[in-house]
């Protein structure tokens, strides 16, 4: 006779109750997070060295908070504590790699006398487009427009490309285009540069070793040969 047995999993009461949010962010950027809940629930939450707005209220099924992370780069940990009304609580945790970003500025200028508004500004790292925002300028202001990248970046030579889609030059960046590219170097100096130095060297090198290997002998401590 053939038995059937059923098995129980038993299904967690916090199931329902998820913090989700970035896993990356850097230095002292403030990011959003999304509280989520089967029902209703009040909540708490922290980050050591950073700030929650707002820290505690009530989760109605979703609720969004503000998070500022340290400004301390590593690993930094957001809590949130879900209470019941049943009493029964609930403590989720979510982890962040803080990270110390590279940022990249533009300076803008309004060379009309109108105003512009949601200007495109696109900008482009090592030939891919990492961030467009648009920018608010008054007839004749001058505005500076970062971006804080937080994606790692290969060793060597890079470049960032600003591009402004502006119509007729009428918002310029401040060397008097709508594009400008600058190459950096991460790790290391201008190859151009080191490979002259290098050579450089080598040439001071090679010529000390002939004047050394050529340098005439010094008859020290011998008696001068009668003439």
């Amino acid at each position: 006779m053939l038995m059937a047995a059923t098995l129980m999993v038993a299904v967690p009461l916090d199931a329902g109750t998820s913090v989700d949010g970035p896993v990356r962010a850097g230095t002292g950027d403030t990011v959003t997070f999304t509280l989520t809940v089967d029902g209703t629930a009040s909540y708490t939450a922290d980050i050591p060295g950073g700030s929650v707005e707002p820290d505690f209220g009530i989760v109605d099924e979703e609720a969004e908070i503000e998070v500022t992370v340290p400004n301390t780069a590593g690993r930094h940990w957001l809590t949130v504590n879900f209470t019941f009304a049943d009493g029964s609580e609930v403590v989720r945790e979510w982890l962040i790699d803080v990270i110390e970003p590279y940022v990249f500025t533009a300076r803008l200028v309004n060379n009309g006398d109108i105003d512009v508004n949601g200007l495109p500004v696109k900008f482009i790292l090592n030939g891919e487009t990492v961030n467009v925002t648009t920018v608010d300028l008054a007839a004749g202001e001058e505005k500076t427009v970062q971006y804080r990248h937080i994606e790692g970046l290969s060793s060597g030579r890079n470049t960032i490309t600003v591009v402004l889609d502006a119509e007729n030059d009428l918002v310029t960046l401040s060397t008097g285009t709508t594009s400008m590219t600058t190459v950096f170097y991460i790790g290391q100096a201008d190859y151009s540069l080191s490979h002259w130095i290098m050579g450089l060297t080598l040439v001071i090198m090679t010529f000390g070793l002939i004047w050394v290997v050529r340098k005439p002998k010094r008859n020290y401590g011998r008696p001068r040969g009668r003439r």
